[in-house]
């Protein structure tokens, strides 16, 4: 009887082990990493909320800087310099930011868990 009883509770145990094992990647999953590019039109959105309302355009090359398209059609005038950082929160608030990065054409690449 009592070798039945250990024979029992070892089972019972092993079985628990295998279901805390078994939940633990499902939870781990759960909190990702994401890359999202931001585009200079894409950037320019920021730019116009944040820094300059007439800002069109935004690229990141270091800084982000922010620009509008001068009158006339000639080329880009400066209209101030914005935060990488403040640009990624901006886009996904209920994100948890973690980082940026350059991307081609000058674009943002901010990283999130999500």
């Amino acid at each position: 009887m009592t070798r039945r009883v250990l024979a029992l509770v070892t089972a019972v145990l092993a079985c628990l082990g295998a279901l805390a094992v078994s939940t633990a990647p499902a939870q781990a999953a759960s909190a990702s990493v994401v890359e999202i590019v931001y585009s200079p039109l894409s950037l320019g959105d920021y730019c116009s909320a944040k820094v300059n309302s007439s800002s069109t355009i935004g690229f990141y090359n270091g800084s982000l800087g922010c620009y509008r398209w001068s009158t006339g059609g000639t080329g880009l005038t400066y209209t101030g310099t914005g935060s990488a950082s403040a640009a990624c929160a901006y886009f996904n608030p209920t994100y948890t930011y973690l980082g940026y990065a350059q991307g081609g054409s000058q674009a943002l690449i901010c990283r999130y868990s999500v």
